[in-house]
């Protein structure tokens, strides 16, 4: 398989198994992106739609669907007034909580038959293309 096809298959095969892993949280991958986007402190719309890379409309109807969720709330922000403020309720970092060790839960079974040796070299591998995907994001081309 090629690079190209690999990259496919292996986001394929990541979000089923996160929606299978995270299947009693009742989120879709929408939501549990955005959810787990927003910082402890809270972030404004337009930084969080800029951060996950969705239209503020898209957005704004995931925020209302967590907010109807009791996950989210909307403030406003003391910095600027013209923007909202996103933050988590207690319910919305417990859920984030349960995500978090689902995830670890995942890549323990998943890496089970990588050696030690393996696992710092995918880490390393992993942070670089982050790393560069990231940069890629915040260019305009």
């Amino acid at each position: 398989m090629e690079l190209a096809e690999l990259f496919s298959q292996l986001l394929i095969d990541l979000q089923s198994v996160f929606r299978k892993n995270n299947k009693d949280l009742s989120l879709s991958l929408s939501q549990v992106v955005v959810l787990s986007s927003v910082p402890v402190d809270g972030i404004t719309m337009s930084n969080l739609s800029h951060r996950i890379g969705v239209d503020n409309s898209t957005l704004t109807r995931l925020i209302g669907i967590l907010e109807d969720k009791g996950l989210v709330e909307r403030r406003k922000n003391k910095n600027d007034r013209r923007s909202k403020l996103v933050t988590l309720t207690k319910v919305g970092e417990n859920n984030i909580k349960v995500i978090e060790e689902n995830t670890l839960n995942l890549s323990e079974k998943v890496l089970t038959s990588f050696s030690q040796t393996e696992k710092a070299s995918l880490k390393n591998i992993l942070n670089k293309l982050h790393w560069d995907i990231s940069k890629y994001k915040y260019t305009d081309k």
